[in-house]
């Protein structure tokens, strides 16, 4: 799956309860970093993403390469330990750098997560859906924070949910507050946890709320509620995956598209483009490809206050950006290419098992095989054995022979359909 097409990173309640300075961007940046490996957190030790795709994902301008830099820079040295309310009681406290490596080679960004917390975030018991494109409009790094903190004990089926008392030490470390930062309740009150729940409030379909307890005649601990507001008209969908429309109209809605207008374009689709504007047939997949495309477009402008009006003049007038074309080309050739790799690999899956299947319920397969075969190499390998089959066993080019025979002589009507839908698809990816 391309980067741009990531709505959610799903994160384990440790990688959310963590402790330590990371800065508004880092944080996003390693959200988003996570998303785009979560698949292959159980196979691959090294991800990678193009500088290009990260920049979008993150809503600044690719060109400023030092800065996310300085980001990934930060990321590896930030050190932090995770679990810190004890959300999951057989969790076990731990500290580790958010990323183990870095680095940038021709516009790709590769990257290795510390081995102790790869193990952590893939398949977590405790875990959190968060929108990637909505951490981008949080402005305080504090909101983003909260606001992950407070998700992560939201319920779906009872859509509220509340945190266990936080003592006042602790959430100064859940926020990365350096000692001496705030350090009067008021002041911390007023600058950092109001301030985050406004943000909050203000940009979701959620509600957060406080509750203070005191210790004598000090405030020591807070509890903080999350209720999800029913009936609001137009607001950011959290879980597009559980809203009653197309995905066009989710996607258009979580950049702040008034949904009846969402609506309207995901039901008119290439018809609500100008005529004389309407793409070349075969530029586009589909329509929600060229949907993306103009969103990814409006990350790439500047000096634009209104971002979802933007984002739907650019699709009435099919707006372009060279930067944006030339990254989604990359990525299509990438994705094509990654499509035939895997397409290849499910076809000699298949191709193997039958001839596994076939050999199993008529082992006199291999003996006939191997009277046809010609290459002396081969044939002198196969007299080094008492019979045929213990050669094909023994794996190597014998094998080899023998499987090719089977499916191009001896079995080759079992093998038509699986060959014909192979080649349908690859002429299809090939286009």
């Amino acid at each position: 799956m391309l980067l741009a097409d990531i709505k959610e990173v799903i994160k384990a309640s440790p990688a959310i309860q963590i402790q330590g300075q990371i800065t508004h961007l880092q944080r996003r940046a390693w959200n988003v970093l996570l998303a785009n490996a979560y698949n292959e957190l159980p196979d691959k030790e090294v991800h990678r993403v193009s500088v290009a795709e990260l920049a979008a994902k993150l809503g600044f301008d690719s060109n400023n390469e030092d800065y996310l830099k300085d980001a990934l820079r930060e990321l590896r040295a930030c050190e932090v330990k995770w679990n810190i309310l004890g959300k999951n009681n057989n969790e076990q406290w731990g500290v580790a750098g958010l990323l183990a490596e870095a680095r940038i080679e021709d516009g790709i960004c590769f990257y290795q997560f510390p081995y102790t917390l790869r193990l952590k975030l893939h398949n977590p018991i405790m875990y959190t859906k968060l929108n990637l494109r909505l951490q981008n409009r949080f402005k305080s790094q504090y909101a983003l924070i909260l606001w992950e903190v407070c998700f992560d004990y939201f319920n779906v089926d009872r859509n509220q949910g509340e945190t266990p008392f936080i003592p006042l030490k602790t959430f100064r470390e859940l926020l990365g507050l350096e000692n001496g930062k705030y350090s009067e309740f008021k002041d911390l009150n007023k600058k950092v946890i109001k301030s985050a729940i406004k943000a909050i409030n203000d940009l979701t379909d959620y509600l957060v709320e406080v509750e203070q307890k005191r210790i004598g005649r000090k405030i020591a601990e807070l509890k903080f509620y999350i209720t999800r507001v029913k009936n609001l008209s137009v607001q950011e969908s959290v879980f597009p995956d559980v809203e009653d429309l197309p995905p066009v109209a989710v996607e258009l809605v979580e950049v702040g598209i008034d949904r009846t207008v969402a609506i309207e374009i995901a039901n008119t689709e290439w018809d609500y483009i100008n005529p004389n504007a309407l793409p070349t047939p075969g530029d586009y997949l589909d329509f929600q490809e060229y949907v993306s495309e103009k969103i990814e477009v409006s990350s790439y402008t500047s000096g634009v206050n209104n971002i979802a009006g933007y984002v739907v003049e650019a699709i009435r007038n099919n707006y372009q950006n060279e930067v944006v074309k030339k990254a989604r080309e990359v990525r299509a050739a990438r994705a094509k290419e990654k499509a035939l790799k895997d397409l290849e690999e499910v076809f000699q899956t298949k191709r193997a098992n039958m001839v596994r299947q076939l050999i199993q319920a008529e082992s006199e397969l291999v003996e006939h095989a191997a009277m046809k075969v010609v290459n002396p190499i081969v044939c002198k390998r196969l007299g080094e054995y008492d019979t045929a089959i213990e050669a094909y066993q023994d794996g190597g080019a014998v094998k080899a022979y023998i499987d090719d025979i089977l499916v191009k002589e001896l079995c080759q009507e079992q093998f038509v359909p699986m060959i014909a839908a192979y080649e349908a698809e690859k002429a299809r990816l090939l286009g």
